[in-house]
């Protein structure tokens, strides 16, 4: 027999099983006590008998139970708990496996199978615990891992290096779906989605299923801590995820009902998670996983540094290219204005030079605008940020228009006046919306208006610029702000340019997007007051 507790070995009846019999580690428990182990599981977990007999099952759980599968026992003991009161037997007639991991007397984890067994007595059970390691393919799969975590830092892109993680994991006889938090949604954005060789991931109609940023701990409580979560009932996962019929159609694409959830941060900021499923899932590979998850964080957080570096030298470089520029090109506007106004005096009437005069005059104050952009966009901004009102924002750069002869009074649709609402320097903010006001301008052929409204989400306030003008595909959305990148034949390509500067430098954001107007929507967000 195994080891019994002397104050439960007159009470308690003999189990009906010599427990050292069983070549694997073994407990017996009896109404939630435990009543005596065999050598086995001392051996294999590290702990004396006498630390374990006598011990409710409860305490044994948040005893040597790692802190971070605590919660996968009780969800077992609950889920058992329904079943007994459903009158409804979980697969294989009277017990339940759960993997997780076990700390020793050193604090060492060491990853088991754990199957629980009730006896013929019902106030009885038999616990097995299991080697969970695979040394051979947990070791495979953590060399492999390792290996492709070292030529990460050699990607072009963010993009690149998902792929390269997902393929990595889906070479290893795993699913490895990359899920990306976005920071303007309430929703996970999809990434890259990897399988293996004879399971198809081209059919993705599942990502049409918004799932929220929330579900993120939801599934794995201790995300914030970055540790991996690995589950037993991925079906379980999914159902709670999904609604139906997505999560039917995802089940029946599931190979295996195990799944890892590793948490993606990049520096300090959570970036998402990779999710992963397969058969061959341990506790074991789930802590390599973690790791890898780890040092893909930080691929992406290099990437995201070095794009930095590289935006900063190439503006700094632009803008003493501005400074150059004005220099060179203000000058002789100058004297193409001065003396275009010479000829207009001396050739009144003469119908061909007027022509050609209104050209030579649109096309310099075209040179002079460029270079009045130019020279914003390479100045450098210190904001002074105060409580302001953006409606009143809103009027001003209207009002500044009109009196250029920009804009005609009712071309433009404002918002109800408020108070102030939003942090911003006025200067600058109104730099930014006129810029942006202007191309709406330009862009909706009369007598189409122009709406501007007012929107908050969060801590968060907006002013909102929509036209009726062609629009803007997404391609094209993406490069918008960028110097020099304009979708009219006339523009400079500065001025969304200038309005990035200026909110980056408010810490603010530019949201630009299709417009229910037909035409292009451009959202500019601006910190709240209070």
């Amino acid at each position: 027999m195994g080891y019994r507790s002397p104050l439960l070995a007159s009470s308690a009846q003999p189990a009906c099983i010599a427990l050292e019999t069983f070549p694997s580690a073994v407990l017996l428990a009896r109404d939630g006590v435990v009543v005596e182990v065999n050598r086995a599981y001392t051996e294999l977990l590290g702990w004396a008998a006498a630390d374990v007999v006598g011990q409710p099952v409860k305490q044994l759980i948040e005893k040597m139970i790692s802190p971070v599968d605590r919660l996968i026992p009780h969800r077992a003991a609950a889920e058992r708990a329904q079943h007994r009161a459903a009158a409804v037997q979980p697969a294989g007639r009277n017990s339940g496996q759960v993997w997780c991991r076990v700390i020793d007397p050193k604090g060492k984890p060491h990853a088991v199978r754990i199957d629980w067994r009730t006896g013929d007595d019902p106030r009885e059970s038999f616990v097995f615990f299991t080697d969970a390691e695979p040394e051979a393919f947990g070791q495979r799969v953590t060399q492999e891992l390792a290996r492709s975590a070292s030529g990460l830092s050699q990607c072009r892109n963010e993009l690149e290096v998902l792929e390269r993680a997902t393929e990595t994991l889906a070479a290893q006889g795993l699913i490895a779906t990359v899920l990306i938090i976005d920071a303007q949604k309430p929703y996970l954005r999809y990434g890259p989605t990897r399988a293996p060789a004879g399971l198809s991931s081209s059919d993705r109609s599942w990502e049409q299923a918004q799932v929220p940023v929330a579900a993120l701990e939801q599934i794995n409580p201790h995300f914030a801590h970055r540790s991996a979560a690995f589950i037993i009932d991925g079906v379980r996962i999914i159902r709670e995820t999904y609604t139906e019929p997505v999560a039917a159609e995802l089940i029946a694409r599931l190979p295996a009902s195990r799944m890892v959830q590793a948490p993606l941060f990049a520096g300090d900021q959570p970036y998402g998670a990779v999710v992963v499923t397969g058969d061959t899932l341990t506790p074991l590979v789930a802590t390599a996983i973690e790791l890898f998850a780890e040092l893909v964080g930080n691929a992406l957080f290099n990437m995201r540094l070095r794009r930095e570096r590289v935006e900063r030298e190439r503006l700094a470089a632009l803008g003493e290219a501005a400074a150059v520029m004005a220099h060179e090109v203000r000058n002789p506007v100058g004297a193409i204005l001065n003396a275009l106004a010479l000829s207009r005096r001396r050739a009144r009437g003469d119908q061909v030079p007027d022509e050609l005069l209104r050209i030579i005059s649109e096309e310099a104050a075209r040179l002079e605008q460029l270079v009045s952009l130019l020279l914003e966009f390479g100045r450098p901004l210190t904001p002074r940020l105060r409580a302001y009102s953006l409606s009143e924002l809103s009027r001003k750069a209207v009002a500044l228009l009109v009196s250029r002869r920009e804009c005609e009074p009712d071309r433009v649709r404002l918002p109800a006046e408020s108070g102030p609402d939003a942090l911003l320097d006025p200067d600058l903010a109104l730099l930014a919306l006129t810029n942006v006001l202007k191309n709406a301008v330009q862009s909706t052929p009369a007598p189409k208006a122009i709406t501007i409204t007012l929107e908050q989400a969060g801590q968060q306030r907006a002013v909102v610029i929509e036209d009726a003008g062609p629009g803007i595909t997404p391609d094209v959305a993406t490069r918008i702000g960028e110097p020099f990148t304009t979708t009219r034949a006339t523009g400079t390509g500065m001025g969304l340019a200038v309005v990035r500067r200026v909110l980056d430098a408010c810490q603010g954001r530019v949201e630009i997007g299709a417009s229910a107007l037909g035409g292009a929507r451009v959202a500019l967000w601006f910190p709240a007051v209070g």
